[in-house]
């Protein structure tokens, strides 16, 4: 009779996937995960302790070594992630409702939407030309008195201004979701601000099915999150003895500390996430060599298209390959997408683009867009993003430089 890995082995043979056929197009992801992955969440299940345990415990210790923070919590989405960051962050008084934050125009929507579910007061600013990051010169025109924060969206793996934006005085949510690995002024990112987040969904470079993890150097936060992610109960909470000590007509195993939710992640995703992270480190560097080499293939088009080079100072963590047609590409960016997909180039939009200009804006209470977004207009009408993966190398390139220059040059 065969082993459980024996038969794993046959039916996940070839996965994950480490080196991908161009010959099969440039997707957006490959399976990231294999034998090691399926077993460790096996091995959850045959323990029968699913929920919020030792697993998730392992994977918040390993992350937060790996990215070089004090702390780290896990929760069940990098979106979630995001919202109790910020509920944190007001748990703690860093920040307080009322309060103006700054949230770049090109994001996430849940980068935006928790700033005002916390009674927070979005202000939109534009992005950076170079990056498509938040800038200090995009802030500064959007400060107020009543500014006190920042949400700085590390975009498609590109790294914001993290530690100048700090040194400015702001509190600063890192938004880390698309970037993990990425280094900013010597640091990795998420480590500079109150508190930073990564997603670990499906496509991203790891992956946990659904997951996402807040980091800090702030014990105070992280204990924060730690009650915020699960119900408001003091019961994982680091300094739970003390607050306990506090409320003895209450049991301990009910003392809500907080007004939280149930955000928590699964064993399962905490084993799902101890084994990628192992893989993690030549995947990312396999990304940033596929940004480098895309980047110079493609140099000659920049009067049709730009491409984004690694800016000095800096490490991309190449989640995609960014482009924004110019105004004299002489062809739509719908023709360009329709041809890249006609070439298996899966194709999306930069993100939620504009965000101010999303229906959903003008449902968020108090926000308003502080100054002209012409930056954000561009990548909102002539942006665009394909896959990259620590799969890809230099035959997706060709592949993408030729249907580019088909659609370009005609």
């Amino acid at each position: 009779m065969k082993s459980i890995t024996d038969l794993l082995e046959a039916r996940l043979q070839g996965l994950p996937v480490e080196r991908h056929d161009p010959a099969d197009g440039l997707p957006l992801q490959v399976v990231s995960y294999g034998v090691a992955e399926v077993k460790a969440a096996l091995d959850v299940l045959l323990s029968t302790w699913v929920t919020l345990g030792k697993e998730v415990a392992e994977f918040e210790s390993e992350w937060a070594s790996w990215c070089g923070a004090r702390e780290a919590v896990m929760v069940n989405s990098g979106s979630s992630a995001n919202l109790v960051a910020l509920a944190a962050l007001v748990h703690t008084g860093a920040l307080s409702p009322g309060d103006e934050v700054i949230v770049p125009a090109v994001a996430w929507s849940t980068s935006l939407f928790p700033v005002s579910q916390m009674g927070l007061i979005p202000v939109i600013c534009d992005v950076d030309a170079r990056n498509w990051c938040v800038s200090m010169d995009a802030v500064e025109a959007a400060r107020t008195a009543r500014t006190r924060g920042v949400v700085a969206v590390h975009l498609l793996g590109q790294p914001a201004p993290s530690r100048e934006l700090v040194e400015s005085g702001l509190v600063v949510l890192e938004d880390a979701c698309a970037a993990p690995g990425a280094r900013e002024s010597g640091a990795g990112v998420g480590t500079l601000g109150g508190a930073g987040t990564f997603s670990f969904f499906f496509s991203h470079h790891i992956s946990t099915i659904e997951g996402g993890m807040i980091i800090t150097q702030d014990a105070a936060i992280a204990d924060a999150a730690r009650t915020l992610r699960a119900h408001g109960w003091i019961r994982e909470m680091k300094t739970r003895d003390a607050v306990s000590s506090q409320h003895p007509d209450i049991d301990p195993r009910f003392l809500f500390e907080s007004v939280g939710w149930n955000l928590r992640p699964t064993e399962i995703a905490g084993a799902f996430g101890r084994q990628q992270l192992k893989r993690l480190d030549p995947w990312l560097a396999q990304r940033r060599k596929n940004h480098a080499q895309w980047c110079e293939l493609l140099e000659d088009l920049g009067d049709q298209v730009e491409v984004f080079p690694e800016l000095d100072g800096t490490e991309h963590a190449a989640f995609a390959f960014p482009l924004l047609l110019t105004k004299t590409a002489g062809v739509s960016r719908e023709a360009v997408m329709s041809h890249l997909q006609s070439r298996g180039i899966e194709t999306r939009p930069v993100s939620g683009s504009n965000l101010s200009r999303q229906p959903a804006f003008s449902r968020i209470a108090g926000a308003r867009v502080a100054t002209e977004l012409p930056v954000a207009d561009e990548i909102h009408e002539r942006g665009l993003f394909v896959g990259n993966s620590h799969a890809f190398h230099e035959g997706h390139g060709d592949l993408l430089s030729k249907a580019l220059r088909e659609v370009l040059r005609g």
